[in-house]
């Protein structure tokens, strides 16, 4: 009786390897496209009431104004916990919006011919200061979007520049200020319209992508949703595998939308799922 049962338990046990080795791999390949639009409608501020000069041979009186840049960031997928996911998310939106800063400063025209990146290129110091100086912005707002996604608002005055341009070239009277979009009441130039317009298209191409991968059918009567929801760290998983879809295209739109093409590749789906 004992052996019988033995030979059962052994035949049972050869059959689930059997199945587990005989399970077809499921590839997944998708393509989809995300459409994003930045600030759409954007004016000019009134012109800023003429300050008093600065220095005598370095007319930065423009510097008065604010520049504001808004940065973004993703929990990265093999975050320990939640908590530490958003904070990583944070980290990379601060980063970000620094970024978006410094290439905003770099650009800022001392006269016609010369900008902050020439200054910051033939001399270490000023690129030191110049630095330092955008490190210094402070975060003005911040806040976690539904999809785990962080977003952080840096201002930076651009009085300081004053004391970090060396003397003896000959300025530019005043800088065009920032446009200023109607909606939020920040400074955001055309072109951090565009980025940010192209991240709403990867985020929207994120979305899809999660949704269609839910679909996928590990059997006949399973999905991946099905496994997603018994289990976070599947959940975790198969979200992780979403942010690693690439870009493929992307095409600016005259009315200032973006369109970007991303796929998704795995050539196994059911090894996230086990």
């Amino acid at each position: 009786m004992k052996i019988a049962k033995w030979s059962l338990l052994v035949l049972m046990a050869v059959m689930a390897l059997a199945a587990v080795g005989c399970r077809k791999p499921v590839p997944v390949y998708l393509k989809v496209t995300g459409t994003g639009a930045g600030e759409a409608s954007f004016e000019a501020p009134a012109p800023p009431p003429p300050p008093p000069a600065l220095r005598e041979d370095v007319d930065m009186s423009w510097a008065e104004g604010d520049i504001v840049a808004i940065g973004q960031g993703v929990p990265p997928a093999n975050a320990i916990s939640a908590a530490q996911g958003r904070l990583m998310a944070k980290k990379a939106a601060e980063l970000d919006a620094l970024r978006n800063l410094a290439e905003q400063v770099q650009g800022v025209r001392i006269n016609s011919d010369t900008t902050v990146r020439n200054f910051m290129t033939e001399n270490d110091e000023i690129r030191t200061q110049v630095d330092a100086f955008i490190a210094g912005a402070e975060n003005v707002d911040e806040r976690e979007m539904e999809d785990g996604t962080y977003e952080v608002k840096k201002r930076l005055n651009l009085h300081p520049l004053s004391k970090i341009i060396p003397a003896g070239r000959a300025p530019t009277p005043q800088m065009p200020p920032p446009a200023a979009p109607k909606s939020s009441g920040g400074l955001v130039s055309p072109a951090q319209a565009r980025l940010m317009a192209e991240r709403a298209a990867k985020l929207d191409c994120y979305r899809q992508l999660l949704e269609s991968l839910k679909g996928v059918h590990i059997t006949s009567t399973t999905t991946v949703e099905d496994f997603m929801a018994k289990n976070d760290s599947i959940r975790s998983r198969v979200e992780g595998i979403v942010r690693g879809a690439r870009v493929v295209d992307r095409r600016f739109n005259s009315d200032g939308t973006v369109e970007v093409d991303m796929v998704l590749e795995h050539p196994d789906i059911t090894q996230v799922v086990r």
